[in-house]
């Protein structure tokens, strides 16, 4: 049976998620005790002043526009649906190594700690993301009103995970 490009990105998804589990799991009290303290400063850091909120912009946008970035320059070699598989296996094992801290952290109330941290952003990256996913390989030919789109898309998710989310992490922090 021949698999479709959409399935192996999937499937390499969950399996980053199962490994990114697992290496949280195996690696010990000590390294769950430190990626803990990562997870309480995540909602320490909802309470940041207007000051820090500037940095968190420009670290934001930084990283979400190399993320993107990354993707679309897929688009351009042969092996690019290769690598975008690659790449969201990555995601995949990040995703299930921050879901393990949060549940070995919060108990029961993990995995709604961990969405928490998703929303409302990743409604605007996902579509973006996996857009250039599916466009990979074919020259990274993009027509311009999908441009358009996906920088305020991009734009959008950024001003959503800096600005939005830290009131969702205040919320579920208390």
């Amino acid at each position: 049976m021949r698999r479709r490009y959409g399935e192996w990105i999937l499937g390499m998804f969950a399996a980053g998620v199962i490994l990114g589990t697992a290496a949280v799991n195996l690696g010990g009290e000590d390294f769950r005790e430190q990626a803990g303290g990562m997870a309480e400063a995540l909602f320490a850091g909802a309470q940041a002043s207007r000051e820090a909120f500037w940095e968190l912009l420009r670290m934001t946008a930084l990283c979400r526009a190399g993320e993107t970035a990354l993707l679309w320059a897929a688009g351009f070699l042969g092996a690019g649906r290769m690598l975008c598989c690659l790449l969201a296996g990555c995601a995949g094992a990040c995703g299930g190594a921050v879901l393990s801290v949060f549940t070995w952290e919060f108990g029961a109330a993990g995995p709604a700690f961990y969405l928490a941290t998703l929303f409302p952003h990743f409604l605007f990256y996902l579509p973006l993301w996996l857009f250039l996913a599916g466009s990979a390989g074919h020259g990274g030919r993009i027509p311009g009103r999908y441009l358009a789109a996906g920088f305020l898309l991009l734009g959008a998710g950024i001003f959503c995970e800096t600005a939005v989310n830290p009131g969702i992490l205040l919320i579920f922090s208390r």
